[in-house]
């Protein structure tokens, strides 16, 4: 149990531009000390807390939270309610995301409590996440893996974060797992399955189509939310949604970053993996003016990037189960290599939910053991 702390404790509703700027500190108090963290670029988090720039404003509800300890910030946590995900799932569950707090049980209790208290007046019965703020954006709170920093759009905890939402009434719902991948070790049975899956036919790769950006960014989703339909908390993605999510990147993306696979000519697939722009975000303390923006297009331009991720895979329900389902993603998976060879120490598979076997057996058989664990906790209210 953690020792109480002394001094006077208070849980204040972010109602204003200083609230908001406040509520945004809380992680640099948090984190400060630790070399492994990376700084949020707060121009990017301003403009998703935003109801007139944040595309989850289009269909839910928020509300931020500051927990103080004598005057000064201890702890953050946003508490939401997501129509959409209500519509699909109908279980009466609210969210909460952006939990940081110091290791005090005092405060993390009280912002627990103040989040409920807003979800239970809007009719929850449930308490769900962290979700920053819906499961299309960084979601899962960290609990292993503290050793390295973050792949790009993952989120980060400090190690005893996870006990204080526990003492706090809440338990696992599941498991978001992070994979990493050598370029140069991938397993021998990892290129056999590749080499199976070139010899397919059937199945051929492609690039988008980058002068029609917004047809390609629609089948993207449609691909994603048709293969994703019937996992664990799933909700529609929109290309608003990714436009967001990508931010101050998007003019970075490049159509060498996305491969869709096709099964006799028709796209049931695709993948999109980005350059990790945590590596030098690591070091800009969460501003990109006024020359860590030039510092981050001259990484991109020079290529000097170590890691990259795959953030967004899907293959449609139609080909999973299938015998091609298995060469889609090896072919896939081979384009990393491709990419990365000679460049890259590794490539992130994140997240995967441990609940989808398949998936993270393949993972698995390509990289080893997951390098990161996120949880996804709840709790009635």
């Amino acid at each position: 149990m953690t020792p109480s702390i002394p001094g006077f404790l208070v849980v204040t509703p972010v109602t204003d531009t200083a609230g908001r700027d406040l509520f945004l500190q809380v992680p640099y108090i948090v984190h400060g000390d630790d070399p492994t963290w990376v700084p949020p670029l707060l121009v990017m988090d301003k403009d998703r807390l935003s109801k007139e720039k944040g595309p989850f404003f289009k269909f839910g509800e928020a509300q931020l939270f500051v927990a103080t300890r004598d005057g000064k910030p201890v702890g953050r946590i946003s508490a939401q309610i997501n129509r959409r995900h209500l519509e699909v799932h109908k279980d009466g569950a609210g969210h909460f995301g952006f939990f940081d707090c110091l290791d005090d049980q005092e405060a993390a209790d009280a912002l627990v409590a103040a989040g409920a208290d807003w979800l239970r007046a809007r009719g929850s019965v449930k308490m769900v996440g962290p979700f920053n703020l819906s499961i299309n954006e960084e979601c899962g709170l960290q609990v292993e893996g503290f050793d390295t920093p973050p792949a790009l759009f993952m989120t980060q905890a400090r190690p005893w974060t996870g006990a204080l939402l526990e003492r706090a009434g809440f338990a696992k719902e599941t498991d978001l797992l992070a994979f990493r991948v050598d370029p140069e070790k991938i397993s021998p049975r990892a290129k056999k399955l590749t080499e199976f899956a070139k010899a397919n036919t059937h199945l051929t790769l492609r690039s988008p189509d980058m002068k029609r950006k917004a047809e390609e960014a629609a089948l993207l989703c449609d691909i994603f939310n048709d293969s994703w339909s019937e996992n664990w908390g799933f909700i529609p993605l929109s290309a608003d949604e990714i436009m967001a999510m990508l931010g101050e990147f998007v003019r970075f993306v490049r159509g060498q970053f996305c491969r869709f696979v096709l099964l006799d000519g028709v796209e049931v697939g695709f993948m999109v993996f980005m350059p990790n722009y945590n590596e030098p975000l690591l070091h800009f303390g969460g501003k990109l003016l006024p020359f860590n923006w030039a510092k981050l297009v001259y990484a991109l331009v020079t290529d000097r990037f170590r890691s990259g991720r795959v953030i967004f895979m899907g293959i449609r329900k139609s080909v999973q189960g299938t015998a091609h389902a298995g060469a889609m993603v090896a072919l896939l998976t081979n384009e990393i290599k491709i990419q990365a060879a000679g460049k890259y120490d590794w490539a992130e598979f994140s997240w995967v939910l441990e609940g989808n076997k398949p998936m993270a057996r393949l993972c698995e058989m390509c990289a080893g053991p997951p390098v990161k664990r996120y949880r996804m906790y709840g709790k009635a209210i």
